[in-house]
């Protein structure tokens, strides 16, 4: 089958996987329509993203984060569901599947997004590109919804997030997690704490979130408004957190062996991939933010079990009391 007509500009920020995430998409649409930038801030990369994609005039622009690693059928997946999806309802301007997420064990939707070029330039007039965006992505969404288009997620897995990548890395990520997907934090916790001893990369990520609420604790910035707190950008990090990974027993990896990630590697990688048991017992959790009071009970009796919900809710509320 003939590539779609799509040009990707890969979005990296110095990522270990930043050359693997372009090769493995230029194996898919040609490396002429493979382009790679490394923008900061990330509204920044967000923003000249769009650009690049109204420059090379494709039908579709994807913009995909250099921590993704797309399986082999990822790009003709997603531009046939937009191309179905367009024909259906003319109003459609962008379109994402899942990844498997190794920070926060579980499938969702991130990292690769795709986007009709024709409505880039309005994207570009209406939406707003702040450093200080925690979420510059979806920032963009609301002000399209509110012209009159929609956007959609896939159910298909289309690849790899946050596997293969620097310890400092994930350790940046991790704080911006705390932050970013603070509903994820409770079950994170947990699912990081059980695997830790078994994943360099997730004891990473475990010291990372117990040292961010640490630091946040003794600072009082939990007081501080989420806005203020963490921004999206690979500066304001140490690039060297030998100081922390070594007493950890820990160390930086060195540079990705050219050639060492595949099309059959992350094929098999997905298929090793389970979504974690703190996350399926929360996810029902997470789903009834806005189902009220009963709704969310009847949500922790879901996940948890009658027993499991009654410990839950107790050990939660003891929480916010003595963090209050």
């Amino acid at each position: 089958m003939s590539a779609p007509s799509c040009h990707v500009v890969v979005r990296a920020a110095g990522e270990r996987t930043m050359a693997a995430c372009a090769e493995l998409a230029a194996r898919q649409v040609g490396e002429a329509n493979v382009t790679t930038i490394q923008e900061v801030p990330f509204s920044e990369a967000v923003r000249r993203g769009f650009e690049l994609g109204v420059e090379a005039g494709r039908t579709w622009t994807l913009c995909l984060d250099a921590d993704v690693l797309l399986r082999p059928s990822a790009i003709e997946t997603l531009c046939a569901a937009g191309e179905r999806s367009w024909a259906e309802a003319p109003d459609l301007f962008e379109i994402e599947g899942r990844v498997a997420d190794k920070l926060l064990g579980q499938l969702r939707p991130a990292g690769v997004h795709l986007y009709r070029t024709e409505l880039l330039a309005e994207a570009l007039r209406v939406a707003g590109f702040g450093p200080k965006k925690r979420r510059p992505a979806s920032r963009v969404k609301k002000p399209m919804r509110e012209a009159g288009y929609r956007t959609e997620t896939i159910p298909d897995v289309l690849g790899l997030h946050d596997f293969e990548q620097h310890h400092r890395d994930l350790f940046r990520k991790v704080f911006t997690h705390a932050r970013k997907h603070e509903r994820f934090v409770t079950y994170a916790r947990r699912y990081l704490r059980r695997v830790a001893a078994s994943d360099p990369d997730l004891r990473v990520a475990y010291l990372s979130l117990v040292l961010s609420e640490a630091i946040n604790e003794h600072a009082g910035l939990d007081a501080v408004p989420e806005n203020e707190r963490v921004a999206i950008d690979v500066r304001g990090f140490p690039g060297d957190v030998e100081a922390i990974l070594t007493p950890a027993g820990l160390s930086e990896k060195g540079p990705l062996p050219e050639g060492a990630i595949t099309p059959e590697t992350v094929e098999a990688m997905l298929a090793a991939f389970e979504e974690a048991p703190e996350y399926l017992r929360e996810r029902p959790v997470a789903a009834s933010r806005n189902r009220g009071r009963l709704g969310r009970l009847a949500s922790y009796v879901e996940g948890y079990g009658p027993v499991g919900a009654a410990r839950e809710l107790a050990t939660r509320r003891l929480a916010q009391r003595l963090k209050g």
